[in-house]
């Protein structure tokens, strides 16, 4: 999981928002709208074009809004002067993938966690310490990095983060990454590139966009480099 650090809301977004202050002011009103496609695209960049949740490298073709605590546990809150609805909050946005938020085929993500809520058993990649909540093997499976981390466990569970096929792409990931593949006689990667790379793999390219599953690999460099 890549922490989210949450930036300004998009102007357009903030516009919706005050024009339509007193009247349906709902992520379902707000579905549709000019505003909704900029602030998904906003959540893109935001995250470098990475599922919030998998890590997976996502584009608006193939991602959702995520409400991080689901809409339907979402409230009315009140505010001094205006009504304040936790479903537009912005900060409970993210980009998921795929893009029907519904789709439980693919067996792992936001589709799977669907409604469910305890939000202190869940760690959330807006948490400053999300990254540090979680530890890749070699081989692609992710763990708790402390055994009794209950929400790490949960998290794990919930989003089903070693379901076989996001299992397998990590782990098809990492070979690539690395060049350990013997079957297409991939290079290995050098001591002195995995040196340079462990410095740049966790920044945004020349787009914005991160390497799908760079969090893995930035844990991993330390271990490969000798």
């Amino acid at each position: 999981m890549k922490r989210i650090r949450k930036t300004h809301p998009p102007r357009e977004f903030l516009e919706w928002l005050q024009e339509n202050e007193g009247l349906d002011c709902s992520y379902a009103a707000l579905q549709g709208k000019e505003a909704h496609t900029v602030l998904k695209n906003h959540l893109l960049r935001e995250q470098g074009f990475l599922c919030a949740y998998t890590g997976v490298s996502i584009s608006e073709e193939d991602s959702h809004i995520e409400h991080i605590k689901p809409q339907s546990v979402c409230r009315t809150l009140p505010n001094p002067g205006k009504t304040y609805l936790e479903d537009v909050e912005y900060r409970n946005m993210v980009a998921c993938f795929p893009q029907d938020g519904g789709d439980i085929s693919h067996g792992y993500g936001a589709p799977i966690k669907g409604g469910w809520w305890n939000e202190e058993q869940f760690v959330s990649p807006c948490q400053e310490d999300c990254e540090r909540r979680f530890i890749y093997g070699w081989r692609g499976k992710v763990s708790p990095s402390q055994e009794n981390d209950t929400a790490a466990n949960t998290t794990i569970d919930i989003l089903e983060l070693n379901a076989n096929r996001l299992r397998d792409r990590r782990y098809r990931a990492i070979v690539g990454f690395f060049g350990f593949s013997r079957k297409h006689k991939t290079k290995e990667l050098s001591q002195r590139e995995a040196k340079a790379l462990l410095t740049i793999i966790g920044k945004p390219n020349s787009t914005g966009k991160l390497q799908e599953f760079c969090f893995v690999f930035e844990q991993l460099l330390p271990k490969y480099i000798k």
